[in-house]
Formats: C-alpha cells, structure tokens, sequence
C-alpha cells in the first residue's frame, strides 16, 4: 500500500495465510509527515518529526534463480518542503516519498515487483508498481535410457569403435544441426551408471 498522511493502515485484511501485507506506519501528530506503507513482508515505519516513515520490506523470493524482493511498501510523505524529508521505499520496489511541496510528488513503484508509491506532502501519493506472475516449470530431465548391458563407468575390454564422419560439423558433437522434429537428445555425459538422461525433449 502507499505511503500518506492519517491513521495507519491495517494490511492482511480479511486475515489470510500467508498474510497478503502489513500493517502501514501511523502518521504524525501534527506535521504533514505520513507513516510508510505496509510491505508484503514487513510493517511500515511511523512517521517521525518532519520525516516520513520508511516502506516496509517485501517478501524474498528466489522462483527466478536470482533472490529479489517483491512487494515493497511506499515511503511516506515528509514535511518542511525538503525532498530527502521522505519515506525510504522498502525493499521489493517501493518508491521514496517526498517531502517537498507541489507539485513535486513521491517516486512510483518499480515495474514488475508490485511496490507501492511513495507518499507526497499535499498531493495524492505516487502510483505502486505492476504486479508479475511467474510460472517455474520443470524442464528436464524429461526421461532417461537404461542400458541392460553397458555400464558407462567401466572398461569394456577388446571392444572398440569407430564412425565415419558424415553430415554437418557443428563444433562439438552435441550441437544438433537443427532441433526441427527432434523427440529427445542423449549427449551421454555420464560418466558412471547405466542410465543415460535425456536433455531435450
């Protein structure tokens, strides 16, 4: 949720689990100076002196393979016409408020995190950031080849091969020409076992 002036702000309502957000920061007694926006993961700071509360934090999440927070709240609105006066975002997103007069307004929401905007003295707050679904998929292995004779860890003595090179030279033998129509692809990097697992399919 944004950061802004007045009471604070109740999160996870109706109450779920995982809770949905926290609870915002409360505001000032009797300066323009906002508490900060509840993040996913954290409350939000109450405001303090001429200063605006800081956002609280989001939640860390590692589904991309990078840790990132999401859900960030805003900072609030800071007071006595000085820009720095405002709330620092929470991690995950959300925007630094502002403290200064209009027209200067707080900073929006970072795109694709879902952090809220943060708070403006005596103008409406800036906007959150979009949301982002992301959808994390097994992607291989697909299947795997057993062999009922050979064991790829041991020596197979009097046994040797040898090919003819035909077709297109890709570099390094496992680089298919083309994937058009392909079903599966064994590179057969084991170096122990019987089984073999394919890595497209």
């Amino acid at each position: 949720m944004p950061g802004g002036n007045g009471v604070a702000g109740t999160g996870n309502t109706p109450s779920t689990t995982p809770p949905q957000g926290y609870n915002g920061g409360a505001s000032g007694a009797t300066n323009y100076d906002g508490g900060g926006g509840g993040g996913a993961g954290v409350a939000g700071s109450a405001a303090n002196g001429v200063l605006g509360g800081a956002g609280g934090n989001g939640i860390l999440s590692t589904i991309t393979g990078v840790a990132t927070y999401y859900g960030g709240g805003g900072g609030g609105a800071g007071d006595s016409n000085v820009d720095g006066n405002g709330g620092a975002g929470g991690l995950g997103g959300g925007g630094r408020g502002t403290g200064a007069y209009y027209p200067v307004q707080g900073v929006a929401g970072t795109a694709n995190t879902g952090g809220g905007g943060g708070g403006s003295r005596d103008q409406a707050g800036a906007a959150g950031g979009s949301g982002i679904v992301i959808v994390r998929y097994k992607s291989s292995p697909f299947g795997t080849y057993t062999s009922s004779s050979l064991n790829l860890g041991s020596a197979v003595p009097g046994m040797t091969m040898s090919w003819l090179a035909s077709g297109v030279n890709t570099g390094n033998g496992e680089t298919p020409y083309s994937t058009s129509g392909m079903v599966a692809q064994w590179n057969f990097n084991e170096t122990s076992g019987i089984t073999a697992v394919v890595m497209v399919l």
